[in-house]
């Protein structure tokens, strides 16, 4: 027998003395334990951005049918925050919303999810899903939210917004740079940070 010949049969039967031959028994892999601590987190997180957008999106659209576009930038600029610390307050937890393009720079990222926010810049909506990040004591939870109909009134194509609502936006937030979303897009993330800890 040659010797490249021998040197892979004895390949062969090294590799099945270690249960690594073709016939050997291959353990399954091993599937990680679920962490409670953080599903617990991630499921409180979750019934609180649940909270914070339906009753925010319950405010927008009463405002929308009494008044129109400009009173429900006043919905955001004025009781948006009122809403999230009620929510907070309810849960336990920190909750509020933020986005690559900001229209108020209250809503900057915090610094744990800044680079989240930024990689996903112009991803479609459905392309992205929830991240949590461990911050040691705390959880912190990402969830995305994507643009629909309703949205794209003040949030929409640039030329659009600015001809309809341009002055209440200016007067509202003079930095306003949360325009140019499509339907489907990523308009930002709801954000939460979660006491691994029950409160």
């Amino acid at each position: 027998m040659r010797r490249d010949g021998i040197a892979v049969v004895l390949l062969a039967m090294a590799l099945a003395a270690l249960g690594c031959g073709p016939g050997a028994p291959q353990e399954p892999p091993r599937v990680p334990e679920p962490d409670p601590v953080r599903a617990a987190a991630v499921a409180r997180a979750e019934r609180a951005m649940n909270a914070l957008q339906t009753s925010l999106m319950a405010r927008l659209r009463q405002a929308m049918d009494s008044g129109g576009t400009e009173k429900a930038v006043a919905v955001c600029r004025d009781e948006a925050v009122a809403i999230s610390d009620r929510i907070n307050r309810e849960y336990g937890i920190t909750i509020g919303r933020t986005s690559h393009r900001l229209r108020n720079p209250v809503n900057a990222p915090r610094p744990w999810a800044a680079d989240i926010v930024k990689m996903s810049a112009g991803s479609p909506a459905d392309a992205v899903t929830l991240r949590v990040v461990d911050l040691g004591d705390w959880f912190g939870v990402l969830r995305p939210i994507g643009t629909v109909d309703l949205c794209t009134r003040c949030h929409g194509e640039a030329g659009a917004v600015r001809t309809s609502i341009g002055g209440v936006l200016a007067a509202a937030y003079p930095g306003d740079e949360a325009v140019g979303f499509k339907t489907g897009d990523l308009r930002g993330w709801m954000w939460a940070e979660v006491p691994k800890e029950q409160r």
